[in-house]
């Protein structure tokens, strides 16, 4: 018990008539109870209590001593938490730094961070340690201030802990994303490159247009289309995503452009031949547009 009015189960300014009725009740309980030493010793505190309380002399003195023993244990109490709190703040600087380190490392040098296992580790476990002690002392004794300060040292070594985890997640998931994509280049080169060669072939063939022009445009004009949907389905890092749509849709216009070339003949007008070598030509610059793009973003070709 911490005072007789704990012991007795009445508060500090309980009157004499409350505290007798709870001797009273106290003892008839003990007079129910098997005699032993613990009820012995037990009865003789509440005698000790009661003759203190009801004397106005004594019960006067009494809550002079407890007024100052209780001032006393507040004041150990403060200084309790004040230590506890500087060994938390301490373990909470290192894990909260440790945590920057990690994070600034990651952020400035492009996926290639430094762990800073030391002061993670260390400040953690003093942390720890001084959170434990310090929620230990009395609650009147901690501060909002206190609390305020370690809840914000450890909000950012958890932060910076998080900002590097998704990061990470989201590079693991665009790095498989990059995989398919290069996959998908790779099998479709072959195509690509059959393509141009037909395109080119036909370009450079002189001569007349006949039937083995129109012919190889058709064969150009179906690689192309299965290049398209290629690139169509395939999925891309986000940062790519803008040149997958574009070389679709310019991949799609060449099937387009090359199958009308292949309906074309002899007897077709120069016109034809010219409306459909401006569109050709408009789209071999915006596919070299999309390819100085993508130079000028990744420093290298696509």
């Amino acid at each position: 018990m911490n005072s007789y009015y704990d012991l007795l189960g009445v508060p500090p300014n309980a009157t004499e008539m409350e505290i007798r009725s709870a001797y009273g009740r106290d003892v008839l309980r003990l007079q129910e109870t098997a005699s032993d030493s613990k009820v012995a010793q037990f009865r003789a505190a509440l005698d000790g209590a009661f003759a203190t309380l009801v004397d106005p002399a004594k019960r006067s003195a009494y809550d002079a001593e407890l007024a100052s023993a209780l001032q006393t244990n507040a004041v150990a109490a403060s200084g309790d938490a004040d230590e506890a709190f500087r060994y938390a703040r301490r373990g909470g600087l290192w894990f909260a730094v440790g945590g920057l380190i990690t994070a600034l490392t990651y952020a400035f040098s492009q996926g290639t961070y430094i762990i800073a296992w030391g002061p993670l580790l260390f400040g953690g476990f003093q942390l720890v340690r001084g959170m434990l002690r310090y929620l230990t002392v009395p609650s009147g004794a901690r501060k909002s201030s206190q609390l305020a300060m370690l809840g914000g040292l450890i909000a950012v070594g958890i932060l910076c802990a998080a900002f590097v985890g998704v990061s990470e997640g989201q590079a693991s998931q665009e790095a498989a994303s990059l995989g398919k994509w290069n996959a998908m280049i790779d099998a479709t080169a072959l195509q690509v490159t059959q393509a141009s060669e037909l395109v080119n072939g036909v370009a450079s063939r002189p001569g007349p247009w006949d039937a083995n022009d129109s012919a190889d445009m058709a064969k150009a004009s179906a690689l192309y289309a299965s290049v398209a949907d290629a690139v169509s389905s395939a999925s891309a890092p986000a940062r790519f995503e803008w040149y997958r749509a574009g070389m679709s849709k310019n991949f799609r216009d060449a099937a387009t452009i090359t199958h009308e070339y292949s309906l074309l003949s002899s007897s077709s007008p120069a016109s034809a031949f010219e409306a459909l070598d401006t569109r050709w030509g408009a789209r071999v610059d915006e596919a070299n547009s999309f390819s100085d793009r993508f130079e000028a973003q990744e420093k290298k070709s696509p």
